[in-house]
């Protein structure tokens, strides 16, 4: 079985982000970049099912320039099997469609049994990749997994819902979002980083990538500046209590 994980490269969590002069990117100097949150918990899932079944071949895959290979080489170090860069001119100014036409070229050409995709990324928040790819694919397409299991009888994937989970038997070839799941993703390895670092990551061109839909930022902002907040000291409860209330209602209008 080989299970193909779509990644993308994003600022850390840990970076602060400022916008540029130009109220449309951010300034790149100094930022930190990592694998998006729930890509990795998507590269973990599929890690787990090696574990139980080692004939299992874990690929990843992103699309973007020279800088996205960092991120496929932390993958492996993670203990993914192999890695496919798809750049080029014009591919970090692909679309989520372009992008998913992009990863339908790999998709058709590795041939995976399984298409796992974080369910969204953590910059922009869209969500659209996975879903358009399996669009593009004509796969069907299941969200909020967190996790895969092999039964004799085939591939059974857990989906999160309120409140529970739903079970989903697919049988061919499907492209799954990832959710937050009970595991966290694993850290690499020294001896991983060490194989990461040898590997080959052979490069597909994004010439020729059709990319239907042009989306353009028009301006970026940082989020309000968060007010002071108000600290009760020693002193009667239940007054404490019915001020809150006030200031909940009358302030802050959440009540």
């Amino acid at each position: 079985m080989r299970v193909l994980i779509c990644i993308k490269q994003v600022p850390d969590s840990t970076t602060r982000v400022k916008v540029a002069p130009d109220a449309r990117s951010i300034v790149t100097d100094g930022v930190t970049w990592s694998i998006s949150p729930y890509d990795e918990y998507a590269i973990e899932l599929a890690l787990e099912h090696k574990d139980s079944a080692p004939e299992t071949v874990v690929s990843v895959v992103t699309v973007g320039g020279p800088r996205a290979k960092d991120a496929l080489r932390q993958a492996l170090a993670m203990g993914c099997d192999d890695a496919t860069l798809v750049t080029g001119d014009g591919a970090d100014a692909l679309g989520p469609l372009g992008i998913a036409n992009a990863l339908r070229t790999v998709v058709e050409e590795l041939k995976p049994d399984l298409v796992l995709c974080g369910r969204q990324a953590s910059d922009d928040d869209q969500g659209f990749v996975g879903p358009a790819l399996a669009e593009a694919l004509n796969w069907p397409h299941l969200s909020q997994v967190t996790k895969i299991t092999e039964t004799p009888q085939g591939m059974e994937y857990s989906k999160e819902t309120e409140g529970g989970h739903e079970v989903w038997k697919v049988s061919g070839g499907a492209v799954l979002t990832v959710q937050k799941s009970a595991k966290d993703p694993r850290y690499p390895s020294l001896p991983g980083i060490m194989k990461a670092k040898k590997k080959e990551i052979p490069e597909r061109s994004v010439a020729g990538v059709e990319d239907p839909v042009t989306l353009e930022i028009v301006t970026l902002e940082p989020p309000p500046a968060r007010g002071g907040g108000k600290i009760f000291k020693d002193g009667d409860t239940k007054a404490h209590a019915a001020e809150l209330a006030t200031l909940l209602r009358d302030e802050a209008k959440v009540l």
